[in-house]
């Protein structure tokens, strides 16, 4: 994104937080604190010993095949018609 676009973009978030209520002002302020101590973290990625085994796993073919796609959406829809009913 280029840079004039970011900065219109944090005005227009500057603005909408000036008409924020008091409680989520300080929410807002606890969550860009919250983001500002992990952006570090963020950068880089570094798995551990059971990530690394399952990523060796995944790209010899040897991986579990997991939840298939279809039984997940099938689970989603279910669960939101019974949050929705």
């Amino acid at each position: 994104m280029a840079t004039s676009a970011i900065d219109k973009h944090l005005e227009s978030a500057r603005e909408k937080a000036r008409q924020l209520s008091e409680f989520h002002k300080y929410e807002l302020i606890d969550f860009i604190e919250f983001l500002s101590g992990r952006a570090q973290d963020d950068d880089v990625w570094e798995p551990d010993e059971e990530e690394m085994e399952a990523l060796r796993a995944f790209f010899a073919g040897e991986s579990d095949p997991g939840v298939p796609l279809e039984e997940v959406e099938r689970k989603s829809e279910e669960l939101g018609d019974k949050v929705l009913g």
